[in-house]
Formats: C-alpha cells, sequence, structure tokens
C-alpha cells in the first residue's frame, strides 16, 4: 500500500514559483529545488516529474496566482485609465516593495527560455495577449467616456504591453519609485484627454503566492 505523502504538494509548488522567480531555470539546480520544497529528491520527482515539468507547472501557477489577479485590477475601476493606473500602481508597488524586485516569471521566462522552448513560448503568448485585450478594452471602455484621446487605437494596448515588459526588465535594476512612476506618467499621460480624471491612491504590493 501506497504511503501517503507527507506534505502539500500546492504548498510546495508556491516555493518553487519563489525559487524559479528568484534565480531563474538554469541556475536553479534539483538541489536548490530539494533545499527550498523541504523534500528528498525522489519525492520532487515523483510528485511533479524533473525540473522541466515542474517549470512547466510553476508557470501555471504564476500565471494564474500573480498575473490574473494583477490584470483583473484593470477591470474593477468604472473608469478604465484608471483601471490601468492601478494595475501600473500596484506594479510599480511590488517592483520597489515586493517580489516583482525579481521581475517578472513570465517576462524572465521569455528572456531565458522562448526562444529553444515552444511550449513556454506559445503560454507567453497567451498571457500577453490577455493582458493585451484587458488594456484595450479598458481604454475603449475610457474613450466612449471622453476620458482619452480619441486617436487612442487598438496598437496603444500593444504599446502598453511593452511598457510593462519594459519596467518588468528594469526591475532588477532596483530602480526608485520616483523612476518607475515617471516612466508610467510618460506613458500614460499623453493618452488622457481631461486632467481632472482622479487617480485611486497606490496600495501596498502583495504579490505573494497566497
Amino acid at each position: 500500500m501506497a504511503r501517503a505523502k507527507q506534505f502539500d504538494p500546492s504548498v510546495a509548488l508556491d516555493a518553487a514559483v519563489d525559487q524559479f522567480w528568484e534565480h531563474g531555470f538554469e541556475a536553479t539546480s534539483i538541489q536548490d529545488l530539494c533545499s527550498k520544497l523541504k523534500l528528498n529528491p525522489g519525492s520532487l520527482y515523483g510528485t511533479y516529474g524533473d525540473k522541466r515539468a515542474l517549470f512547466v507547472a510553476v508557470f501555471d501557477r504564476y500565471v494564474d496566482r500573480v498575473s490574473r489577479e494583477a490584470i483583473e485590477r484593470i477591470a474593477r475601476e468604472p473608469s478604465g485609465i484608471a483601471g490601468i493606473h492601478a494595475y501600473f500602481d500596484f506594479l510599480v508597488a511590488a517592483i520597489v516593495h515586493g517580489k516583482r524586485r525579481w521581475g517578472c516569471l513570465i517576462t524572465n521566462s521569455v528572456i531565458e527560455l522562448a526562444a529553444r522552448e515552444p511550449e513556454i513560448a506559445a503560454k507567453v503568448a497567451v498571457h500577453f495577449a490577455r493582458l493585451e485585450t484587458a488594456f484595450a478594452s479598458a481604454l475603449a471602455r475610457s474613450k466612449a467616456l471622453g476620458e482619452v484621446h480619441q486617436n487612442v487605437g487598438p496598437e496603444t494596448a500593444a504599446y502598453l504591453v511593452c511598457v510593462v515588459q519594459g519596467l518588468n526588465v528594469l526591475a532588477r535594476t532596483k530602480p526608485t519609485l520616483a523612476q518607475l512612476r515617471g516612466i508610467v506618467d510618460t506613458a500614460l499621460g499623453p493618452l488622457i484627454a481631461s486632467r481632472n480624471l482622479s487617480r485611486p491612491m497606490p496600495e501596498a504590493a502583495h504579490d505573494t503566492m497566497s
């Protein structure tokens, strides 16, 4: 009779997210993972498979727990541009005060793995499309309300995705809060038609796997 697992695979997977997020795929060894997850190699392989299989599970976990929650912020505000500000405010705070100081696991994966890992590249493309769709929907709402200039088109959403990726790469250089806010204001400022729009106050970053 097989012995029941003496650990929670879900909790251990969250620990693996942090390990890969901070150190990347190549720099993380099986020994590192065993130490981080507090497992012996047999338990790790038996539960998750090899390192690559574990990384794929980690990538999916990150998208579901971290990126999805961040993207959902865009749609929470009645004003589309306010939702976009809320997204960027959260991102900036997380870079300065939270785990986003390690960058974004998705962006890091693009740089390290996408060129040679078609499965990861496909997952990244789905994520970028989801983020672009969220930005496009928010901009359309604000355009209908006259909050952004009428020449703001679908390409602006793709531009904002690029801004996000730039911030994610910059994160590992330890930028200041003022630098990051300056970048965001430069990117969003020209879009806004009404300068009287209220911005949500930035909140503390909670980019954890809880």
